[in-house]
């Protein structure tokens, strides 16, 4: 009779698993090994688990389920009558399994489960910025196909919007990019799900979303008490009852089990292929199993069917023994679907969400080590016996970090008293007048690398002040951190610089023309790209904090020195308008300012620290003060995603041109590509234009 109490697991089929028939009890396994007897009256069912009593005397999905369950006790005693190994009508069979194992609270849990899986892992993505800005078309450093066909659209609504924009007579090219770079730092610089309703728009659903899997769940039983589809698939299987294990079988909570392969993983039945399983198993009493095979299959083999019950069990099975063996096996309670459904989740999310490698993807084995040749110099160090100390330090050093970059491109480090002369003196091997790498890259006061060509391959050579070699083998331990640091930061720049070599052979030492409008910009930015690299690299090598500060005194100066230097540009071009010399200003100024953001940028990425200091720190206001807090969190993640990258082409390192604008367009000087494809236009607010067209 119906009522409050709704059994998911009829007590019919639950009186083949008793240890006392006549107070009709079971034995019941919870996980961790937790076992209690119970009479079956109050054993896999919940109250109003189908639906609620009737108010107006129709019948409801527990009424229609009880008066199946008359129909359903004859079977289960004509499956229960056959012997062991004897055949049964398939259509008997069939119609029992096609019945049960939907109507389940398994069934529910592991549509709800999936389903909550999803939600969440969408709902974490979509309060994840990556993943939004990449729907947006936000994730690359310029303007992009995605972004465009968004603009087109919002055009295409406010056609008005189009024409008061076309009042500004900005040139295309100019204009787009202005655009896009203020909606990125609008939309990034103040990200938030919940600002945006994101968060709550899913927690909406995820609060309701055992009433929704409730409500289908129950939809689904009440088209049918019997999955039609699932019964004429198990209608085409051989069906035999089989000797249960020695110590008896459980009754699993998802009532039967299937494989969809030969030999394959059980798993809940409800989880296999309807027109494919290859084998089903479902426990009719303790001594017996209902076992169907496919045609032209091998039976599958029983022995461990209990263990396999189990995980594929999800709150709990019975058994008519109190037998060790089953707390044993309740250990993997739920083991076998829970994973399978994180299977399936996953798979899903890969297709709607930007795919991100795995710690396993990602992983492998080291190639081995090739023997390492560099050259150790020290210039006015003293004699060989107050230089052999240090020698032999800087030589344990690079051996112990080598593990950690691939080193094949270091030329040498080079110690010396007069830093700058050993810079000036330091055979390059290619004329430094017609290459954008001519100019050393200074990582701090004292310490600088430079590229230089060996033999036809690009190299880089450390050079450092005498000082920071005194400090790797005196006794202070600060120092001695300090110049650990940069020496790793130096050695970071030949594990780049071989990367980007193997990406773009040659790119690095191509001339330049004027002409070429993305490979001029691209001069300004480089050396920021490789400047996040090695300050990023060289964290938790020692003196985190004090790099820290050292890197925001620089980014302060540089801004401040950038401010001030643009402003006397401006001027003077204003007196006498001298376009090349205000971009040679203005392109110096741009790549001084991105190469001291990017190393502070990278320093804290390397310490774990994503955002950038608050409006309340010194280097925070300065950023605030030139209205660029927007833009710093943007460049900081344009350069995590371009090192994220497997591999680059020329066109990704253009791409981050658009920051070298950005920073001018703070301090009035607007940059854009000449019409015609013939160089660079630049233009001093509110002064005129004119196009920029210098030879090397």
């Amino acid at each position: 009779m119906a009522g409050k109490k709704q059994h998911h697991i009829p007590q019919s089929l639950q009186r083949g698993f008793l240890f006392d028939a006549k107070a009709e009890k079971t034995y019941v396994h919870r996980r961790k090994g937790v076992i209690h007897p119970a009479s079956i009256a109050d054993v896999a069912a919940q109250r109003f688990f189908y639906s609620r009593l009737s108010s107006d005397g129709s019948k409801t999905l527990d009424d229609k389920i009880t008066d199946y369950e008359n129909r359903l006790g004859g079977l289960l005693i004509s499956l229960r009558s056959v012997d062991i190994d004897g055949a049964v009508d398939p259509a008997l069979a069939a119609e029992v399994i096609a019945h049960l194992t939907p109507r389940s609270a398994n069934m529910r849990r592991m549509f709800g489960s999936g389903m909550q899986q999803l939600m969440t892992a969408a709902a974490e993505a979509f309060s994840d910025e990556d993943t939004v800005v990449q729907m947006l078309g936000l994730s690359e450093p310029g303007p992009n196909a995605v972004w465009n066909e968004h603009i087109s659209r919002m055009f295409d609504k406010e056609p008005q919007l189009k024409t008061m924009l076309d009042l500004l007579q900005l040139p295309d090219d100019l204009l787009e990019r202005l655009i896009f770079m203020a909606a990125k730092e609008h939309f990034l610089g103040r990200y938030g799900a919940k600002s945006l309703g994101i968060m709550e728009a899913f927690t909406s659903v995820l609060d309701g979303l055992d009433d929704i899997v409730r409500d289908g769940h129950n939809k689904a039983l009440g088209n049918g008490l019997v999955a039609m589809a699932r019964k004429e698939s198990l209608e085409a299987l051989e069906w035999r009852i089989r000797a249960a294990p020695p110590e008896g079988a459980i009754l699993p909570d998802c009532v039967a089990i299937g494989a969809d392969d030969e030999g394959g993983t059980f798993f809940p039945y409800m989880m296999t292929n309807t027109a494919s399983v290859s084998a089903v198993v479902m426990p009719i009493t303790s001594t017996k199993l209902l076992v169907g095979v496919r045609v032209g299959h091998a039976a599958p083999v029983l022995s461990d069917f209990n263990k396999d019950a189990s995980a594929c069990s999800d709150e709990l099975f019975i058994t008519a023994s109190s037998a060790s063996v089953f707390a044993e096996i309740s250990a993997n309670l739920g083991e076998r679907w829970s994973a399978e459904i994180d299977a399936v989740v996953q798979g899903a999310l890969k297709d709607i969400l930007p795919n991100k490698k795995s710690a396993r993807e990602l992983s492998g084995e080291p190639p081995p080590l090739s023997p390492l040749s560099y050259q150790l110099s020290f210039t006015g160090l003293g004699t060989d016996e107050e230089i052999t100390p240090l020698s032999e330090k800087t030589q344990r050093l690079v051996g112990q970090i080598r593990p950690l970059f691939d080193l094949d491109r270091l030329d040498g480090i080079t110690f010396a008293a007069d830093h700058e002369a050993a810079l000036t003196e330091l055979e390059r091997g290619f004329d430094v007048n017609v290459t954008p790498e001519g100019m050393p890259e200074d990582i701090a006061q004292g310490v600088s690398t430079a590229v230089v060509l060996r033999d036809g391959v690009l190299k880089v050579r450390i050079v450092m002040h005498a000082a920071y070699g005194q400090a790797l083998v005196a006794n202070d331990v600060q120092d001695a951190e300090v110049a650990l640091h940069f020496l790793v930061a130096g050695l970071a720049q030949a594990c780049t610089l071989n990367r980007i070599e193997k990406a773009l052979p040659e790119f690095l030492m191509t001339p330049v023309m004027m002409s070429d409008h993305d490979g001029v910009l691209h001069c300004a930015v480089r050396k920021a790209i490789r400047a996040y690299r090695y300050a990023r690299d060289s964290t938790e090598f020692g003196a985190d904090d004090v790099v820290e500060e050292e890197f925001s005194k620089y980014l302060i100066s540089t801004f401040d020195s950038a401010t001030t230097a643009l402003k006397q540009a401006k001027e003077a071009h204003a007196q006498s308008e001298n376009f090349p010399v205000l971009f040679e200003a203005a392109h110096g100024m741009a790549s001084n300012m991105l190469i001291s953001a990017a190393r502070l940028i990278g320093h804290r990425h390397g310490m774990g620290q994503l955002g950038f200091p608050g409006a309340e720190t010194e280097v925070g206001a300065v950023m605030a003060s030139r209205q660029l807090t927007n833009w710093i969190e943007v460049f900081s993640k344009d350069l995590q995603r371009f090192w994220q990258k497997d591999q680059w082409t020329r066109k990704d390192f253009y791409a981050l041109n658009i920051h070298a604008e950005r920073v001018l367009w703070a301090n009035g000087i607007v940059l854009w590509r000449e019409p015609n494809g013939q160089g660079t236009m630049i233009m001093a607010a509110p002064h005129n234009a004119a196009s920029l067209q210098l030879q090397p």
